[in-house]
């Protein structure tokens, strides 16, 4: 138990900072720091900001978990997911409309939801495992539209395993662990099928299991700093203050 050091506040300060590197070389883009002559600093934040996505991915199985008002939990989310869409969009400026990592986790908050009343009401599970499917159905026909949900299918399904396997045994845990790689692992292959040239960026994704040290880790406990406003605020803070220096570049 005495190698468990990393508290709630820590893993979302990892996180917070691995998103806001990631984002500089998102934001910025590869042939800006090509100009640069620091190809290797790009690569380098890229490889950073995997950390981003499965940390808050497992605090928001915690939040789900935790808390005593799930539908203030999820208006929350959809209240900051809205007001970071505009400005994620203008600010990826990609060919594809793509949607902000919040409305990911929404599609996977309706998933949890689900999968309480199928917990709650036995005489109902069908009905809730056809709404469970209808929400992999609509990601999916979204993708085929040309609409691009952040991280896809494995940004939905990373928070649901999570929280299947909450506080669970040691057996499940591991068992946990290993979907969990296997899902990092799938959601880079079906990235790396796509493209046409190879290079080191091709596997920047598999650095997304170093995730899985940093969280067997977490202590489960608060931390002296929690600053849960800043976590929310944070996110379309931060893409609108490196577009806005990207315009200046």
């Amino acid at each position: 138990m005495k190698i468990k050091i990393l508290n709630r506040s820590t893993l979302k300060w990892i996180a917070l900072i691995a998103m806001l590197i990631d984002h500089i070389a998102a934001i910025l883009g590869e042939a800006c720091f090509a100009n640069w002559n620091l190809d290797w600093v790009y690569t380098t934040f890229r490889i950073v900001g995997r950390l981003a996505f499965p940390i808050f991915a497992f605090f928001i199985a915690e939040g789900w978990y935790y808390t005593k008002n799930k539908k203030k939990y999820f208006f929350l989310i959809l209240a900051f997911a809205i007001i970071s869409q505009p400005i994620y969009y203008f600010a990826l400026n990609n060919s594809r409309f793509s949607l902000n990592i919040l409305i990911t986790f929404l599609f996977s908050l309706i998933v949890l939801f689900l999968i309480d009343k199928i917990k709650a009401n036995k005489s109902m599970a069908f009905a809730n495992s056809i709404l469970i499917f209808a929400v992999v159905v609509l990601v999916i026909l979204l993708e085929l539209l040309n609409i691009d949900v952040s991280f896809g299918l494995y940004g939905v399904a990373l928070p649901v395993i999570f929280y299947l396997c909450y506080h669970s045994s040691f057996k499940k845990q591991v068992l946990m662990w290993c979907v969990v790689a296997v899902l990092i692992v799938l959601n880079w292959l079906g990235n790396f099928l796509l493209l046409e040239d190879i290079s080191i960026n091709s596997f920047i994704e598999l650095f997304a299991l170093l995730v899985i040290p940093l969280l067997c880790l977490y202590n489960g406990q608060k931390g002296k700093f929690s600053y849960k406003w800043l976590f929310y605020i944070f996110y379309p803070a931060h893409i609108l203050l490196i577009y806005l220096i990207s315009l200046l570049i």
